[in-house]
Order: C-alpha cells, then sequence, then structure tokens
C-alpha cells in the first residue's frame, strides 16, 4: 500500500471514531525520518481543541487502529491541533473561515508567484472575496490559489 492509499485507508477508519467524538479530520500525514514512522493526525473542532481533546482523540484512534491491520510494523502516534495558523484547504475551510485574516499564495500568468495578506471574505460560486490591508477587494478564483494559510 504506497503512503497516499494509507492515508487514505487510515482516513475511511477513524473517521467515524472522530464524527462521534465531535471532532473534524483535518490532515493526516506518515513521516518516515530515520527509520522511526509517525503517524500525524490533525484534529479540530469548533472552538479548537485542547491537550485533552488531543489525548481523548489519540486513544479512540490508537483502538481503532490497533484492531485494523492497516500499519505493519511498530509507528507513533500524533495527535494535535492544526494550529493557529493552519492551512486552508478547499472551500469549506474559506466558509468556516470568513471574517479572519490569511495569507494567500497563487501563481498568475501576468506576475508569477503572487502572496497576499487580507481578510476572506464571502464565496462567489468558485470566487473567493478576499479584503486587502488597505481596504480593496479582490476576486480571487479558488483554482489559483495554490495555497492559504491562517495569519495572526
Amino acid at each position: 500500500m504506497n503512503r497516499a492509499e494509507l492515508q487514505r485507508a487510515v482516513s475511511a477508519a477513524i473517521l467515524p471514531v472522530l464524527k462521534t467524538a465531535g471532532y473534524d479530520l483535518v490532515e493526516i500525514k506518515l513521516v518516515v525520518s530515520h527509520g522511526r514512522r509517525t503517524l500525524r493526525i490533525f484534529i479540530d473542532k469548533p472552538g479548537g481543541v485542547n491537550v485533552g481533546d488531543c489525548a481523548t482523540a489519540s486513544r479512540a484512534i490508537s483502538a481503532v487502529l490497533d484492531d485494523g491491520d492497516l500499519l505493519d510494523g511498530r509507528y507513533f502516534l500524533e495527535v494535535s491541533s492544526p494550529g493557529a495558523e493552519r492551512a486552508l484547504r478547499g472551500r469549506e475551510d474559506f466558509e468556516r473561515f470568513a471574517g479572519r485574516k490569511a495569507r494567500l499564495r497563487g501563481r498568475s500568468e501576468e506576475k508569477g508567484l503572487e502572496v497576499v495578506d487580507g481578510t476572506i471574505g464571502d464565496l462567489d460560486g468558485d470566487t473567493l472575496k478576499f479584503e486587502l490591508g488597505d481596504g480593496t477587494v479582490i476576486a480571487v478564483p479558488l483554482g489559483r490559489i495554490a495555497g492559504a494559510n491562517l495569519s495572526l
């Protein structure tokens, strides 16, 4: 099973448990460093997660993974929050974090790679309204966003 298939299988296995406990699955990463495999799972919920939430989710995820046969051999499990400057991954995140400060990265044929800071606005179809620091509102097609993060 390749890395992408493993991530999909782990996601399918743990998602029901996380949803039942009130958590959203944000991201799964399998990291191998110096022969050590670490499965990193990022969770969130309205209002954010704390250390107790991560511990609760970790126990639930461990039980599911131990019962399944997804990961061969030894691995370490890390469950955490996506952080204050979390990555934004698509329509749902832009809708959820409307009104919050963010940094967008995108490519345009005219300007190449461009980075802008501002405030997330509403979505109009597949276009994000984004207010720059000077009050200018720009329309950014979702397909042109190469990356985005919340910012402080």
